[in-house]
């Protein structure tokens, strides 16, 4: 069942209130990704951004930051296929994703009040394929097989023109949301541990 239309946007997690504003879901991404932060401090920071109160319950508190990321979507198999290559990038990429949601959606994202995190992400999907970012995002991820000389030619000049600066980053919709699910996981018992190393005498 599509929980975005059936069931609305969610503000709560189990009844524990949410910070569901994409500013807010952006910036977990940017803590996630911040290789001057240890894993523990990037959970915690990540909780602390989405949660006017953070649970007692760190493990629950966890869970609900990995549904809500994932606009609840249930976790599927991880696969061993081939790694999906990276489509956009929330910092890198800010200007023309401003600039699409304006011309398409006649929205500012700089000035708009409130704008729920699955929403922000159901509209960044559903944007034109002539706005400039999704352009982008087929230059960067394009397969060049089949392509013809002329074709390929301009494919990888657009490439290397929008080439990402930072690596390292699961940018396209659905490997962002996996990798950020495998990442809390590895966090969570990093946090676990760093947690009963703290009571040993």
């Amino acid at each position: 069942m599509n929980i975005l239309l059936m069931d609305g946007l969610p503000e709560a997690y189990e009844g524990i209130p949410l910070s569901a504003d994409f500013r807010n879901m952006i910036q977990v991404d940017l803590i996630l990704h911040d290789i001057e932060l240890s894993e523990v401090e990037k959970t915690m920071l990540s909780l602390d951004q989405l949660y006017p109160d953070i649970p007692s319950d760190v493990g629950a508190a966890i869970k609900g930051l990995e549904w809500f990321f994932s606009r609840g979507k249930a976790q599927e198999g991880k696969g061993q296929g081939k790694a999906e290559k990276k489509a956009f990038d929330f910092d890198q990429d800010a200007e023309l994703i401003f600039a699409a949601f304006y011309s398409a959606y006649h929205i500012s994202l700089t000035t708009v009040d409130f704008l729920h995190w699955w929403e922000f992400m159901a509209l960044l999907e559903g944007l034109p394929e002539d706005t400039l970012i999704k352009r982008v995002m087929y230059w960067r991820t394009a397969e060049l097989t089949g392509m013809s000389k002329e074709e390929k030619k301009h494919v990888l000049k657009m490439r290397k023109m929008f080439a990402l600066t930072r690596t390292g980053l699961p940018m396209s919709v659905e490997d962002l949301e996996q990798k950020t699910k495998d990442e809390i996981e590895r966090r969570y018992a990093e946090a676990k541990r760093w947690a009963q190393e703290q009571k040993m005498p």
